[in-house]
This record gives C-alpha cells, sequence and structure tokens, in this order.
C-alpha cells in the first residue's frame, strides 16, 4: 500500500475466458476498478466497475445507461456505460458497470497518473441511492498488470481467423 492506502492490482482470468487487471477501493474494498480483455480483440481495454449500495432499488438500473466521472489525477473523464448487473451479498447490493472499451486518451492518462476517483453522476435517481458517493482507486502497479493482461490474452487468443475477419476477406 502506498500513502493513499491502494491495494495492488490483480490479473486474473474469469467470466467466459477474458482476462481482468483491476484493483480494489480504498473506501470500500469491495468497489472493483479495472478493465478486461478479450482474447478475441486483445487490443481492446474493456472497463469494469463495480460499485455497491445498501438500497435494493438500484436493481431498477439494470441495462440502463449510467454516467460515471473518472477523474484521473486532476483530469476529468466522463464515460457512459450500461450497468450489466445487480446481484445481492447478504445486505449490499453490487453493481457492475461493463461492456466499455476505453478510449486511448484515458488508458494514456491513466498510465501516468496515481489514483482515479470514480462517482457515478447520472441518473441522478441512481446516484442518489448509493451510501458512498465516490471511492478512489490506486493505479500503482497500472502498467504492469495491464502488460501481463495483454499478454497472456495473446498468448490465449484463437489462433484462427474469427467469423469477421473470414467474411471480411470473402468480400473483398
Amino acid at each position: 500500500k502506498d500513502e493513499l492506502g491502494d491495494e495492488i492490482w490483480t490479473v486474473d482470468e474469469k467470466i467466459g475466458g477474458r482476462y481482468f487487471y483491476l484493483t480494489h477501493g480504498t473506501a470500500v474494498w469491495g468497489h472493483e476498478f479495472g478493465f478486461f480483455k478479450d482474447p478475441n480483440d486483445c487490443n481492446a481495454d474493456t472497463i469494469w466497475l463495480t460499485y455497491s449500495s445498501s438500497e435494493e432499488k438500484v436493481k431498477d438500473f439494470i441495462g440502463k445507461v449510467a454516467v460515471i466521472s473518472l477523474n484521473v489525477d486532476g483530469r476529468d473523464f466522463k464515460i457512459k456505460t450500461p450497468m450489466l448487473n445487480a446481484g445481492t451479498i447478504g445486505l449490499t447490493h453490487v453493481m457492475t458497470f461493463t461492456n466499455l472499451d476505453a478510449e486511448q486518451q484515458l488508458i494514456d492518462s491513466l498510465m501516468k497518473a496515481r489514483y482515479v476517483k470514480v462517482m457515478i453522476v447520472e441518473p441522478k435517481e441512481l446516484e442518489a441511492l448509493l451510501d458512498i458517493k465516490d471511492d478512489q482507486f490506486g493505479l500503482k502497479g497500472f502498467v504492469a498488470s495491464r502488460k501481463e493482461a495483454g499478454q497472456i490474452c495473446r498468448d490465449n487468443a484463437p489462433k484462427i481467423p474469427q467469423k469477421r475477419e473470414a467474411l471480411a476477406s470473402i468480400r473483398q
């Protein structure tokens, strides 16, 4: 841990053979921020965020798009991504936001930064249900874990062309 109380980044295979690299929140350890790489497109970094609430009503927002503020060492990025799911663990409802490939500008900023502060800002009705309004995630280890996830992804990428690529070559 550094002075912000940041947890280390981990690389792990989970959910359909995707390679996740992520870290935990400094306010709530159960909050996760990171990305995953899919063996069908190892160049993409798909955002992965889990956030919690004690309010069961957060489940009403499954499938709806949320606006999330990522403040990277003082530089603000706003992303729009759907809430994929909201599961319940004990009395806590854990929301998952994903399915958005990060823009290169965001990745470049994260690679140089010390921390990212995450806030769900819209819809306001969802933001009002959050017990913890923002969480901070340390970026120490981000670069190394992204590189490791990319290498593992490339090592496990399909060796035959995917259907989309095959169709594109047939049409030419």
